[in-house]
């Protein structure tokens, strides 16, 4: 004897996907749960009257963001909950409750948690592309136009969707939907400076191995840096959903309903490299390249000799890695030939 409701095969598999997503939402929650407390220990542990200001406003922020992420992980159980028990026998089944109550109260203060904390979330990587950009070549003004504009437009976007989904469903509003162009703009900000910042640390990556040698600022440069720093993590999963919503594809609702967690891990990530000493900052750049040694062969062309000093002994200068310039002594040999002009100049 089956006992499969009397639905579609399409409908049923709605809601696998929509059941499915709750179970990942709430894994990525537990994994936000233990990041959050790590950072707060970190900032907390390292917080002084002289540094407060420098790590308040971290522990603020993350607080602010895990009270949202709570806030929607408990509006989307409840949710769930309706759907598939105390509202079980509404017409259609837990595909139609979500479709058509998707306003409702229960529903209404996760969907305003979910925007707010996305605006948190690339608020944050805006920062980090200003922090990585500066010092650099083109003015940083210039550098973050782009992406300032399309913050801009995200909360406009997102406002936009708030309104529409207080009063309707965003599955049968009638003229624009704005869940699609929202989160596109919001995933397209992230994508876009996914690959400003990973370019911007693969240049520092390959002058700094050029001139230090491949094991100076790995923690820095490294893979899993990149990626971190980047907010790889959350782009990566905003593709897989909007492609999946765009294709009218029921798996999307797995992604949505676990995309704000996702997004809240991969900023705490920062916020823990930060915490750790190991995010990038305004002065990396600088402490990475004169806080080491030479480890390969220098060039004399490449270099200029200061005055003033012995005729052995020499301070050599070399130009890399936007300006900054790595000092050492280095002995400075004459051949027979210098001697014997210096003699011949001397007499």
């Amino acid at each position: 004897m089956s006992w499969t409701p009397n639905e579609s095969a399409q409908t049923l598999f709605a809601e696998d996907g929509w059941l499915q997503g709750t179970i990942v939402s709430a894994v990525a929650y537990g994994i936000n749960v233990a990041l959050y407390f790590m950072c707060f220990y970190l900032l907390i542990r390292q917080m002084t009257s002289a540094n407060y200001k420098k790590h308040a406003p971290f522990i603020v922020y993350i607080t602010v963001s895990f009270i949202l992420g709570s806030l929607f992980m408990g509006s989307l159980a409840e949710f769930t909950q309706l759907a598939f028990i105390q509202d079980r026998k509404y017409p259609g089944g837990p595909n139609m409750f979500e479709q058509n109550e998707f306003s409702i109260s229960a529903d209404e203060i996760g969907n305003v948690a979910f925007v707010l904390s996305n605006w948190l979330a690339d608020a944050l990587v805006v920062w980090r592309c200003m922090v990585i950009y500066r010092g650099c070549r083109v003015p940083l003004w210039i550098v973050m136009i782009f992406p300032s504009l399309m913050l801009a437009g995200s909360f406009a976007m997102g406002i936009l969707w708030l309104l529409q989904i207080s009063t309707s469903s965003p599955y049968f509003s009638g003229g624009i939907n704005f869940t699609l162009p929202y989160l596109s703009l919001s995933l397209a900000l992230n994508i876009t400076l996914t690959i400003a910042i990973v370019l911007r640390l693969l240049t520092y990556r390959y002058r700094i191995s050029r001139v230090l040698g491949p094991k100076y600022g790995t923690q820095y440069t490294s893979v899993a840096a990149m990626v971190v720093e980047s907010a790889a993590l959350y782009s990566v999963f905003s593709i897989a959903f909007l492609v999946l919503f765009a294709l009218n594809n029921p798996v999307s609702e797995t992604f949505l309903e676990a995309l704000g967690q996702i997004q809240m891990i991969a900023t705490l990530l920062i916020v823990f490299r930060v915490a750790q000493g190991k995010g990038w900052s305004k002065s990396t750049a600088n402490s990475v390249m004169s806080g080491t040694k030479l480890s390969q062969p220098i060039r004399m062309s490449d270099f200029r000799v200061a005055s003033g000093f012995s005729s052995k002994t020499a301070v050599v200068t070399s130009g890399v890695a936007s300006g900054v310039t790595v000092t050492r002594e280095t002995e400075v040999y004459k051949t027979q030939s210098d001697l014997e002009f210096e003699r011949g100049s001397a007499a």
